[in-house]
């Protein structure tokens, strides 16, 4: 040990362990100090000073029961829990507790003052309060034509919107429209709420029911790009088929347009068959109803006979059969009683290439009912007839079955002319498609057409036997004066001064007379020489001819009568006696025959007697009716006698 005092100091750690480890620390290695914040990352080093300073509460755990047994009461919540608002069930409780006409009016107001230039903002703007304020759950679907959503709101409301919509142009009414349709599917599209539109879209079409139809295409195009999700195009049917609640024109064409192509998608399905039912139903329309006009042209209704018949066998059960229920109303205003002449040839033109059995016997009616609603469809008829004669064929056998129904417009002139026509043409050609059914349905309408016949009072029999009786009489009263101008005719006629008038008529006619008998006498030999000498052989061939018709029917005669005798000699193989009784009833009649003579012959002696007493002045006018009236009781039981007689023998015979 050194005898020197020694200080001693205390080391560095870093400098002691350099030296230790024989190797020498620079000072700027000794200067650098490392902490947590240059090594770790900022958010570690804040979650672990978080930690240190703030630690996380225990995870929840049964409280330890003291070691008297008791546990710790819990301490009570000071907070109280904050309560939704219940949204409304319905719309009508909506608009109860949500909408005022005051606010809705202090917000159109406000919107038309600040942007007095842009209609369309106050429409966005009151369709966005609407929106807001008639949030219902569940949400509310309006229906299907008229109704909810717009009927929920009060009259002094409904006026206050309507007020604002008619300050607008037409041009911005239909732009207001389109932006309720468009905004309709897009926000369905998204989830939110879309009463608001659904109310201007239906106020809108309330007033003015043409805004779909006069850009109807566009529709169409917003349809098409939403129509795989039905629920949008649900929504953009019935926006579009609001029209038709006040215009029944403007909901056809929506419904053949808009709808109608889509009918065979089964989500739409059933919604366009109750929008039909609901459009007919709100117009009053059957199948008894007559328009003046169509509602549809003729290849619409031609699409629509197509989709009843032949669609509707694609689509669910029950919405063909009531798709079918509803046809005969509509088909009513699509035809309007067939006054137009040309649906005949259309319908009569695709009758061959119809298929099924209930759309041929529709076309059939409407052609019956063209035919009887215009006389310019027989025309059409005589025009295609040839070219169309088994369509022709089927319309002639339907017309004969239906006779009864069609006779009072059918059974003219104009048409019986028509039918011979048909039979001239059905005679003059062979071995062509539907001639046999053609040639038979003319052959049975032809029996069935009434023909011009005997007036129910013979007119013209009685007054050509009044002349002839007139004639007897002058001439009887003629022979017993001694001559005309001495007879009681001639004397009468001096009378009332016609004597001089009537005598030169009777020289004028007795003249012409003898001069037409004595033209006869000298022409008609001369002409009948000339044409002798003109025709030559050819007349005598005529001459001939006319000879052997005349031995041909005496002949025919003769061979109809050994026809007969042949006839009933078979027939009295077949039953023994029948000849005997045939001959029988042959005489009982030619006696019956033989007695209504005589009775005639009677009665025309009864007649002359009266006529020669009424020349002779012996007849007493005052007795005239009852002398009347007894000798038609004679001529009467004659008559009866003689029927009771032929009867009686004919009755005694065939026993």
């Amino acid at each position: 040990m050194s005898e020197k005092w020694e200080t001693v100091t205390k080391t560095k750690p870093a400098a002691s362990k350099g030296k230790a480890n024989g190797t020498k620390v620079s000072k700027k290695q000794e200067a650098k100090i490392y902490t947590m914040e240059d090594v770790l990352p900022a958010s570690s080093v804040e979650n672990m000073y978080q930690a240190a300073f703030n630690p996380t509460p225990a995870s929840p755990k049964k409280d330890k029961k003291e070691t008297n047994g008791t546990s710790k009461p819990k301490p009570k919540s000071t907070e109280k829990k904050v309560e939704k608002p219940k949204i409304p069930s319905t719309l009508a409780q909506a608009v109860k507790e949500n909408l005022r006409v005051e606010d809705l009016k202090n917000l159109l107001e406000s919107s038309q003052v600040r942007f007095p230039d842009s209609p369309l903002l106050w429409l966005r703007d009151v369709a966005a309060y609407l929106n807001l304020k008639l949030v219902t759950q569940p949400p509310t679907e309006g229906d299907i034509l008229g109704g909810e959503p717009s009927t929920a709101l009060t009259a002094n409301m409904k006026k206050v919107i309507n007020v604002m919509l008619q300050k607008s142009s037409d041009s911005m009414k239909e732009t207001f429209f389109e932006t309720c349709v468009a905004n309709t599917a897009h926000d369905l599209s998204k989830g939110m709420c879309v009463t608001g539109w659904r109310i201007l879209t239906q106020l809108l079409a309330e007033t003015n029911p043409t805004l779909v139809t006069a850009h109807i295409n566009r529709y169409i195009e917003l349809r098409n790009s939403y129509q795989n999700r039905p629920v949008v195009g649900l929504s953009i049917l019935w926006s579009t088929g609001q029209a038709g609640n006040k215009s029944l024109h403007s909901g056809i064409k929506v419904w053949l347009e808009i709808m109608l192509p889509v009918i065979t998608m089964k989500h739409y399905t059933k919604y366009v068959v109750d929008y039909l039912a609901g459009l007919l139903a709100a117009h009053n329309i059957t199948k008894n109803t007559v328009l003046n006009k169509p509602v549809m042209d003729i290849p619409n209704f031609l699409t629509v006979q197509d989709t009843v018949f032949i669609v509707s066998t694609q689509v669910n059960k029950d919405c063909a059969k009531t798709l079918k229920d509803l046809y005969p109303g509509l088909r009513a205003i699509a035809v309007a009683g067939c006054k137009n002449h040309e649906l005949f040839p259309e319908l009569l033109e695709r009758l061959g290439n119809l298929s099924m059995p209930d759309q041929v016997v529709d076309t059939l009616d409407l052609l019956a009912t063209c035919l009887t609603a215009t006389p310019a469809a027989l025309v059409h008829w005589h025009k295609a007839y040839t070219s169309h004669l088994p369509q022709s064929g089927q319309l002639l056998q339907y017309l004969d079955t239906n006779w009864a129904r069609v006779k009072p417009a059918l059974d003219v002139p104009e048409f019986h002319e028509t039918i011979e026509a048909f039979e001239d043409y059905n005679q003059s050609v062979i071995n062509k498609e539907g001639l046999a059914l053609a040639s038979q349905g003319c052959t049975s309408l032809a029996g069935k057409m009434s023909t011009p016949g005997m007036p129910w009072f013979p007119w013209k029999t009685l007054s050509f036997l009044l002349l002839i009786s007139t004639a007897a009489i002058i001439n009887l009263d003629c022979q017993k004066h001694g001559n005309f101008s001495k007879s009681s005719t001639g004397q009468f006629l001096r009378d009332i001064g016609q004597y001089d008038r009537v005598l030169t008529g009777y020289q004028v006619v007795v003249d012409r007379s003898k001069e037409g008998k004595q033209w006869v006498d000298t022409n008609v030999p001369v002409y009948a020489e000339h044409a002798r000498r003109v025709g030559g052989p050819y007349y005598e061939v005529a001459q001939t001819k006319a000879g052997e018709a005349w031995a041909l029917m005496i002949l025919g005669y003769g061979k109809l009568e050994l026809a007969v005798k042949a006839g009933v000699v078979k027939v009295e193989g077949w039953v023994p006696g029948a000849q005997e009784q045939i001959n029988r009833v042959g005489q009982a009649v030619v006696k019956g025959g033989q007695v209504m003579w005589l009775r005639t012959q009677q009665g025309a002696l009864t007649l002359q007697q009266g006529a020669v007493d009424l020349v002779n002045g012996d007849v007493d006018w005052v007795a005239v009716k009852a002398n009347a009236v007894a000798r038609a009781q004679i001529v009467q039981g004659q008559l009866v006698a003689a029927f009771n007689y032929v009867q009686g023998q004919v009755n005694q015979l065939v026993k």
